[in-house]
């Protein structure tokens, strides 16, 4: 059945053959009771996953085996800033405990999206720890709306929530109400402030400027002026002032900097507030962007809730299968048609596009 050695395994195999189909039901239930020969760490991203499984006593069996992790080692793993965004997102889904959670919130890897849905169900010892953290707050005021939306919200945590939104947001509103608006968007840059994007430049700081590769002009590109000048002026900039360029930038800058090489840059870009659907629509279909921005994409509800650009991921064969495989079950029947015969993603989306097909063909 794993005919991949113990040493070849990893958290992130195990869960895309489970995701094909790899593996009998008996398998993955035995995967769930937490017999897997795996690294502690690989060992809690796949029970944090299959916590999240539709077959209920599976996900309770992960539930139970996750739970016995010794608290000392998933509190690390928790707080861990070098694990991939994708793993911190699973655990945060999937565990209850209020330490482990206070750890995920304070890790910077963990998208703020996440803290968003936490937010809204969170009780009362993980809304304060919610509540404090204002760098977040300020980069995506949405965590103090779902939590204002808590029902659970204790008193003083509300008072909190309301004294920050005053000071950080309905005062600069008021202010910004009586000046006047900006011109067009590929006029000038936004005059905006950079705490949205103070971790990304702190990062930034701390990275050597390395002759890593521009992004890269399309030939359609080199015949305008405007892109033309404006790459010039980024082949020059250092990673800082990228990432300051991709959060303040037009139309122009965005489109051209969401190809760097820089993960830091292309996150910038997606934090711009002048992103527009269409555009991420664009951004969604492109082949030569880090797969971290079509993550990116999948965690803001505005964006993803979109059909047009829900389907436009699943066609990209650069996009991982962990984000097209809760995409698939929104495609409608004609979409499905296209993507199980389309050759230009990989097989493992193929073959859950077809089963899905089957089985939406068969109930019509």
């Amino acid at each position: 059945m794993m005919s991949a050695s113990s040493a070849e395994l990893s958290g992130d195999i195990i869960i895309e053959r489970i995701i094909s189909g790899d593996y009998p039901r008996e398998a993955v239930e035995t995967f769930a009771r937490g017999f897997l020969p795996l690294p502690q760490d690989d060992l809690i991203v796949v029970l944090a996953y299959l916590t999240r499984s539709p077959d209920a006593e599976i996900a309770s069996a992960a539930r139970s085996s996750l739970a016995d992790v010794p608290s000392r080692s998933i509190q690390s793993f928790a707080a861990n800033e070098s694990l991939p965004p994708a793993h911190l997102s699973m655990l945060m889904r999937a565990s209850e405990d209020p330490f482990v959670l206070e750890a995920l919130i304070r890790n910077r890897a963990v998208p703020d999206e996440l803290v968003v849905e936490l937010a809204a169900v969170a009780d009362a010892a993980v809304q304060e720890v919610v509540a404090i953290n204002q760098a977040r707050i300020i980069r995506t005021p949405g965590i103090l709306d779902a939590l204002l939306a808590n029902p659970q919200l204790t008193p003083d945590v509300r008072r909190r929530a309301l004294e920050t939104r005053e000071e950080f947001f309905d005062k600069k509103a008021r202010i910004a109400a009586q000046q006047p608006a900006e011109v067009g968007e590929d006029e000038a840059m936004l005059t905006l402030s950079d705490e949205p994007i103070a971790d990304l430049l702190e990062k930034a700081a701390q990275e050597p400027e390395s002759d890593s590769p521009p992004p890269v002009l399309m030939e359609s590109e080199k015949q305008d002026e405007k892109k033309l000048s404006v790459f010039s002026q980024i082949l020059v900039m250092t990673v800082s002032e990228k990432v300051q360029m991709g959060f303040k930038g037009g139309k122009t800058e965005r489109m051209i900097l969401i190809r760097d090489h820089n993960r830091l840059v292309c996150g910038a870009v997606m934090r711009n507030p002048r992103m527009s659907e269409s555009e991420v629509e664009s951004i969604a279909s492109m082949r030569n962007i880090a797969e971290e921005v079509l993550r990116l994409i999948t965690l803001k509800r505005e964006w993803i809730s979109k059909y047009n650009i829900a389907v436009t991921l699943a066609r990209n064969p650069k996009c991982p299968v962990g984000v097209v495989l809760p995409l698939i079950n929104r495609l409608t029947l004609r979409d499905l048609k296209g993507l199980k015969d389309d050759k230009g993603v990989s097989e493992t989306v193929r073959g859950l596009a077809r089963k899905a097909y089957i089985q939406r063909s068969q109930k019509s």
